[in-house]
């Protein structure tokens, strides 16, 4: 989403405040309260993607240490995507600069562009990203910091807290008429505990997610971002958390927000390019988190919505499912897009009955994780 004041000129970006170096040209803005970002063209070709905290935010947006950032570095020269890393922005603290070789992120793509062929340069990305995250994940832990990913843990401290910016105690308020202090117990839990799993410790993206993987304008590799959520912990995280959000497409494709996009197909792509799925529980799981993490991140850095409502409903429905989760024998991880994606149960008929007016503040995987980076 477009922060206000969108602009395509050269000089100081009106909505986020960025200022381009010389030479360079303001693209587009976008953003929410939480992160801002502008989209610069740079002289030499190519585009650079300039990040800064937004209003609400009280944090620096971090870079990642030596040792993680050679380890992820290493790993870049020989995937399918590139694995972006930040660098500050010259003369103005606090921005982090991604060179990235275009202007549209998958989810952009897959909202706003019905080419078949830009479809199929999507599904190859996120083949290609599932292929990349399996070659970040087989690199020996260089240090990166320990505990839940980013997003998750900003969840689980607001479910405990109950406030924070924006509309984020209204969503609370609802969350536990909704769903009960059992349930948001119970989430809070998972969300804590959402990098732990079988086998070693590995070093993790943190946060993959469409509106941080770019596509190339022209010739050469996609880019994800890579750097503000390393952290360590199971392979698990990172492939139930890119399919989580396949899930949630297919549940914002009923109400508007998401036009027609086979997110069964892309969750296979992926899965295919890395080679593995994780358990029933982990996919469940992260369906839940991820959801409710975006709801609280929607309400807390954008604005009210009533289809908030929708969400609470969702994460209720997906809560069912990872309590009661598949067998492992015959598992198929890519099922948990087919589950949201026939609009059954409460989460459906509420979407039904909030569609008409779902592009108007469009809450949805255009939104994902309140970052706003499409």
């Amino acid at each position: 989403m477009p922060v206000p004041g969108t602009g395509t000129g050269p000089g100081t970006g009106p909505g986020t405040g960025v200022r381009p170096a010389p030479g360079e040209r303001l693209v587009r803005e976008l953003g929410t309260r939480n992160v801002l970002t502008a989209v610069l063209a740079v002289p030499t070709g190519g585009h650079v993607w300039c990040r800064r905290p937004g209003p609400a935010r009280d944090t620096p947006l971090p870079l990642p240490g030596a040792r993680p950032a050679a380890a992820v570095r290493a790993v870049s020269a020989e995937t399918p995507v590139g694995l972006a890393l930040a660098r500050p922005h010259p003369g103005q603290a606090g921005v982090l600069r991604y060179a990235a070789p275009g202007t549209r992120s998958a989810a952009a793509v897959l909202r706003d562009d019905r080419d078949p062929r830009a479809r199929a340069a999507v599904r190859d990305a996120v083949r290609g990203l599932g292929a990349t995250l399996r070659a970040l994940h087989a690199r020996p832990v260089p240090g990166a910091p320990s505990g839940p990913p980013p997003a998750p843990a900003r969840l689980a401290r607001w479910l405990r807290a109950g406030t924070g910016p924006g509309a984020a105690p209204r969503l609370h308020a609802e969350a536990r008429a909704r769903l009960g202090d059992r349930r948001l117990g119970l989430i809070g839990e998972w969300s804590e505990a959402s990098a732990h799993g079988p086998g070693p410790c590995r070093l993790l993206h943190g946060g993959p997610a469409l509106g941080a993987l770019v596509l190339p304008a022209g010739p050469g590799r996609p880019v994800l971002f890579t750097g503000e959520e390393l952290t360590v912990g199971t392979w698990e995280f990172d492939v139930a958390w890119q399919l989580a959000e396949f899930a949630e497409m297919a549940a914002g494709q009923r109400w508007g927000v998401y036009g027609p996009a086979d997110c069964t197909a892309l969750a296979r792509a992926f899965l295919e390019g890395y080679g593995a799925q994780p358990s029933p529980a982990a996919a469940r799981r992260a369906v839940v988190v991820r959801s409710l993490t975006h709801a609280h991140d929607f309400a807390a850095y954008v604005a009210w919505h009533d289809q908030l409502f929708t969400y609470l409903d969702l994460v209720a429905e997906a809560m069912e499912a990872a309590r009661a989760p598949d067998a492992e024998d015959g598992w198929d991880a890519a099922r948990v897009c087919a589950a949201t994606e026939d609009g059954g149960g409460a989460a459906g008929t509420a979407a039904r009955r909030t569609a008409p007016g779902a592009r108007g503040r469009e809450v949805g995987p255009r939104t994902s994780g309140g970052r706003m980076r499409d």
